[in-house]
């Protein structure tokens, strides 16, 4: 065991004396035991890195992320779903047609443009909530300031019946069951109801919504240009341009030569 006392440290400085400095200092450090740099206090630790330090894509939750594709995935189904279900086109009733043409020649557009409206407006928002037993019923005086008594046949033909209740007479619709024959009422409403429109007058905002929902723009001419039968296709009697003369190859040194054939 190595002796670190004060007299031994002395008594080696004072040997190694007669030697020169340098050997006393190699001396004395010599006899400095290793358990004391052992007891020296340890070098403190690195600080910890910040909790945003070192974030990467490994941190992040994998099953979070296949939850988020599929919200996104199922939103964007039903978004087309949507879409599909509003670009379906409505069976037309022809003979329907007929007699709002009639009305609106008897009356004039500018007289039924806003009874038209009115009645359009009523049955869309019942289409849009048929399960809103609110909007089965609907008081008779009020309709008849509405829309007025002469169009009481287009909600007749969507299937509501005239009835008699306690507080008056009202025209209560059949239900749900008649949905697509509402929703084809309403089409031919709206179509008679946009016809009576004037093109000079109508806003740009007006000629968007009416376009976006698929619906007939007044003074448009409509053209029909569907292709009753295709026709099969035919060989083309043209002939392929010629190629020009031009051979093809490489050098000794890889390079791309071209000559005249």
């Amino acid at each position: 065991m190595v002796d670190t006392s004060p007299s031994s440290t002395a008594k080696a400085m004072a040997s190694a004396g007669e030697e020169g400095p340098a050997a006393a200092e190699a001396q004395v450090a010599h006899q400095v035991p290793t358990a004391a740099l052992a007891a020296a206090p340890a070098a403190a630790p690195a600080a910890a890195p910040a909790a945003t330090e070192g974030y990467g894509p490994g941190d992040v939750n994998p099953e979070l992320v296949l939850q988020a594709i599929e919200a996104v995935t199922q939103a964007l189904a039903e978004s087309k779903e949507a879409k599909k279900l509003e670009a379906e086109e409505v069976r037309e009733d022809l003979e329907l047609r007929k007699r709002l043409e009639a009305f609106t020649a008897e009356k004039g557009a500018e007289t039924v443009r806003q009874e038209l409206g009115n009645a359009s407006k009523i049955l869309r928002r019942l289409s849009e909530d048929i399960l809103n037993v609110k909007l089965h019923a609907m008081r008779r005086e009020v309709l008849e300031r509405t829309v007025g008594e002469s169009l009481f046949f287009t909600f007749e033909e969507a299937g509501f019946q005239e009835c008699s209740t306690e507080t008056g007479q009202v025209l209560r619709w059949a239900g749900p069951d008649c949905s697509e024959r509402l929703k084809e009422v309403l089409h031919e409403v709206q179509r008679a109801a946009d016809l009576c429109l004037d093109p000079d007058t109508m806003s740009f905002d007006q000629v968007s919504e009416m376009v976006s929902k698929g619906r007939t723009l007044p003074g448009i001419l409509q053209i029909d240009d569907k292709v009753e039968k295709p026709l099969p296709a035919k060989d083309s009697a043209l002939e392929r341009p010629k190629t020009l003369g031009r051979s093809h190859g490489r050098s000794e040194h890889g390079m791309l030569e071209t000559g005249a054939t």
